[in-house]
């Protein structure tokens, strides 16, 4: 099956070293890396793992280009940015990603990345935090925010960490 990249409910901002995603259903930001994008951008359904990467060897010189796809393809499917994760054919050659890692870094090429963080609903944005995820922060991330049980106390930087303490 030739892979498909998901279009739905999803935000592109295409940028020249890069391409932001919003997936609004998930409520999670993705940050593709030039060689990442590239690949998610030809997943039309039509092109297959092999096309991809001629694609990819011939527009942007990046070698062991089949392997590289399919670490792509890995990445954005765990980020589901993939209409279906790809899986490895029975009989297909198995690619190492610490080899492809270790090739891309020796040629001084990127090795495709996408870096994903979850975003907060607005109305999370501007509401009250529990003191575990006040203790799980690391500074400068407390800013303030109030603990939902005790309306007096924030979550304020306390001697490098991140504490219950009373609200300014």
């Amino acid at each position: 099956m030739n892979p498909q990249a998901r279009k739905d409910r999803l935000v592109i901002e295409e940028l020249p070293e890069e391409t932001l995603i919003y997936d609004q259903e998930r409520h999670k930001a993705h940050c593709l890396n030039q060689s990442a994008a590239f690949v998610w951008s030809r997943c039309d359904g039509q092109t297959s793992v092999a096309g991809l990467a001629k694609a990819l060897e011939d527009e942007l010189g990046i070698p062991a280009a089949g392997e590289t796809v399919r670490l792509a393809l890995d990445r954005l499917g765990r980020a589901h940015l993939l209409e279906q994760r790809e899986r490895a054919e029975r009989g297909s050659p198995r690619y190492s990603r610490r080899r492809v890692v270790k090739t891309l870094a020796k040629l001084g090429f990127a090795v495709p990345m996408v870096i994903s963080i979850v975003s907060p609903l607005s109305a999370q944005a501007a509401s009250c935090i529990t003191q575990a995820q006040c203790v799980s922060l690391l500074p400068p991330f407390c800013g303030g925010l109030p603990i939902c049980t005790q309306q007096a106390k924030c979550c304020l930087q306390h001697n490098g960490k991140c504490k219950k303490r009373n609200c300014p």
